[in-house]
């Protein structure tokens, strides 16, 4: 595509159900009370995209870099995080040979029967925070902390 038509467009009550972007810049735009049911977005920067008061439920992101992402005030029952990674050498810009990146922060979440399964959990800090039933490798943290303080 050479040659880019300019313009903005403005559409207000109208359906453009099925309609395809290809090839498209599409910098700075405003979408309120829009139903995106369905949508697609492939190969797209969204760097600094905001998303206020939406239904993400079912929603699917995948080989995405998600560096600095902020979910706040967010209902996640059932959410799935997998294959979760940090910067790999060779293919992420991000990458630091050092691996000085910023920490992953879970603050006022409530995490109850959340499972970790296959982990790297080295070096995490966990603090102010209810263990009640919280169980590593088969070992009720809880207890082993009360029998620790005694």
């Amino acid at each position: 595509m050479n040659e880019w038509a300019n313009g903005a467009v403005q559409l207000q009550m109208t359906d453009i159900s099925g309609s395809k972007f290809n090839q498209v810049d599409a910098k700075r735009l405003m979408f309120q009370e829009v139903d995106l049911a369905g949508t697609q977005i492939n190969c797209a920067n969204l760097e600094g995209v905001t998303l206020n008061d939406v239904n993400l439920t079912g929603a699917k992101i995948s080989i995405a870099n998600m560096s600095y992402i902020v979910f706040e005030k967010a209902q996640m029952t059932g959410a799935q995080f997998r294959d979760i990674d940090w910067p790999i050498e060779g293919i992420d810009a991000n990458y630091s040979p050092d691996q000085n990146y910023r920490p992953v922060v879970f603050d006022n979440c409530i995490l109850r029967n959340t499972q970790f399964t296959k982990c790297d959990l080295s070096n995490v800090a966990i603090n102010d925070c209810n263990v009640t039933g919280l169980i590593i490798n088969g070992i009720e943290i809880d207890k082993l902390l009360s029998k620790y303080k005694e």
